[in-house]
């Protein structure tokens, strides 16, 4: 099986690519694709920028020149459920787009695209093999265009949208996968509260939120799942 890894940044998408053996790098519109194994795994990794429409962009790319079986989504969040802080990680049963609003025409608020049941199962036995059980959660992951950096906010995606996390691409990413029948798992690790203090939390924390979803995707890979 040959699987995608996509990270919106550097710091996020690094760490995987140095571990890559018999790497190749193709660049494709202006995306970096680093293709290899890590272990006996077929991994391509790509960070695909910050946002929605770049996460799209990237993943109808890869989608078209790859041909992945299995998409991850891997970086960090803001952590918005309760007792969801720095230090925990979140695997995506579902995202939502929570920035999509058609209420004004008589639709439902928010778009949600579904996260492949087993991978999520699987990234989550991973994740708690990594980390102690209690800093580990399954649920859904807000999607949206901002840095969510205020309490207000965070606690309408947490209490509106029923999200234990909020971020910029899983949603995005998901939404592509689903459209082409590509499973597709997000995996985040809390970098930040989505609060008032996030402008501090998030470089301070950012480097071990990332070491924690690269320990979680190699014990994935471990699995052989």
């Amino acid at each position: 099986m040959r699987y995608l890894l996509i990270c919106a940044m550097a710091s996020e998408a690094e760490g995987f690519r140095a571990m890559l053996a018999s790497r190749t790098d193709e660049e494709i519109l202006g995306l970096r694709f680093s293709s290899g194994f890590l272990g006996d795994t077929s991994v391509t990794v790509v960070q695909c920028g910050v946002g929605k429409v770049n996460a799209a962009l990237c993943a109808q790319t890869a989608l078209l020149r790859f041909s992945p079986d299995v998409v991850i989504n891997v970086g960090v969040a803001g952590g918005v459920g309760k007792g969801v802080v720095t230090g925990h990680v979140v695997v995506a049963s579902d995202t939502i787009q929570y920035d999509f609003d058609l209420t004004a025409i008589g639709e439902e608020d928010g778009l949600v695209s579904s996260c492949d049941g087993d991978l999520s199962r699987n990234l989550y036995r991973a994740a708690c093999s990594v980390l102690p059980e209690s800093r580990v959660s399954l649920g859904r992951i807000a999607t949206g265009d901002r840095f969510v950096g205020d309490s207000e906010t965070a606690a309408r995606i947490r209490d509106h949208y029923g999200a234990l996390a909020c971020e910029m691409e899983g949603g995005a990413v998901a939404q592509v996968c689903a459209r082409a029948g590509v499973p597709c798992g997000v995996l985040r690790a809390i970098s930040d509260n989505a609060n008032e203090h996030s402008e501090v939390d998030f470089p301070t924390f950012l480097a071990s939120a990332v070491s924690d979803t690269e320990k979680i995707v190699l014990a994935y890979f471990s699995q052989k799942v």
